[in-house]
């Protein structure tokens, strides 16, 4: 059931999103501990642009799970195993509902096609398992489900993934999880601030913030230490791959080495924010905290001694609200 955004809310999905929303929102599902898992998006932005993902998924673990899905092929095979009428039916019901709430003298650009501004097939699983924890009929959802029966017991064969949000870094360690307090946005309001850009003293004690905290993971979750494959995830993550390959378009899943990593922290680490905008993959929400997503991932590599990890891409249909 759809309800209002509390302030306290607002502040978690702004923390989730790692910037403010750019649209009216309700709160269409919630997780366990009662925080926003999907959000429902009015059907136009602030500033009137279409948004036609109706619902859209903030939820950390969700996010990671479905991307994991789309990395390995998920699209195409939810494509090929789904019915093209059931499908095309999904389609039609979820543009309805988002459509009745454009205002009926609106004039101006309307959203368009259905789950996630898809016109036919499947274009993104995040947005149809954001529909599914919203309670809609989506037969992509179903797929989904089955696809994602003992995932969890898998956890450890798959490695370590590690979530970057707004105000805090998630690790994902086997069936156990990890937390330090530290996000993009947070890490650059504390630590990188003192310049444009930030001094070299600020640049060390932000990584070496993020260093204390994984000796702490490190003593609660041992295994880590061990573990050689690592993803990481977020909004922020789909950022840095787009930096990465120089544009919007990204693959679901991009490898890292470690000295692409420092080459990244390098250049951005030292450029005005005038001239991080200039890159042609960087969006413009981004150009602030990128700096500190670079400092985030470093660290990892740095502390755990990682030759490469895996960017696992958020591919939506449209920006989020």
């Amino acid at each position: 059931m759809r309800a209002e955004p509390t302030a306290a809310d607002i502040a978690a999905v702004r923390a989730l999103l790692g910037r403010e929303p750019q649209g009216a929102f309700t709160i269409a599902a919630r997780d366990a501990a009662g925080q926003p898992s999907v959000i429902r998006n009015a059907p136009l932005l602030d500033d009137g642009t279409p948004m036609p993902t109706l619902y859209w998924l903030v939820a950390p673990d969700e996010i990671r799970r479905i991307g994991r899905l789309e990395a390995a092929g998920g699209v195409d095979a939810a494509e090929a195993a789904v019915d093209a009428i059931e499908l095309a039916e999904a389609h039609a019901r979820y543009a309805a509902e988002r459509d009745a709430d454009v205002p009926v003298d609106h004039a101006g650009p309307r959203p368009h096609g259905g789950v996630g501004g898809t016109r036919t097939g499947v274009k993104c699983l995040h947005a149809h398992w954001a529909w599914h924890l919203a309670g809609g009929d989506d037969p992509v959802a179903k797929w989904i489900e089955q696809q994602l029966a003992g995932d969890e017991d898998e956890a450890a064969a798959r490695g370590v993934v590690v979530t970057i949000g707004g105000d805090r870094t998630r690790l994902a360690v086997g069936a156990g999880t990890a937390e330090i307090p530290w996000g993009v946005v947070t890490l650059t309001e504390r630590w990188l601030n003192d310049g444009d850009p930030p001094t070299a003293a600020s640049l060390t004690n932000a990584l070496g913030v993020i260093d204390d905290h994984l000796d702490d993971v490190e003593r609660e979750h041992p295994s880590v230490l061990d573990t050689a494959v690592f993803e990481f995830a977020g909004d922020a993550i789909t950022a840095l791959a787009r930096v990465e390959t120089g544009t919007q378009q990204v693959p679901d899943a991009l490898a890292l080495s470690r000295r692409a990593a420092e080459e990244i922290f390098r250049i951005v680490a030292t450029e005005p924010a005038a001239d991080r905008a200039h890159n042609p993959g960087l969006p413009s929400e981004h150009v602030g905290t990128i700096v500190a997503t670079c400092c985030i991932v470093l660290a990892v590599m740095r502390r755990l001694h990682l030759d490469q990890i895996t960017l696992v891409t958020l591919r939506a249909g449209a920006r989020p609200t």
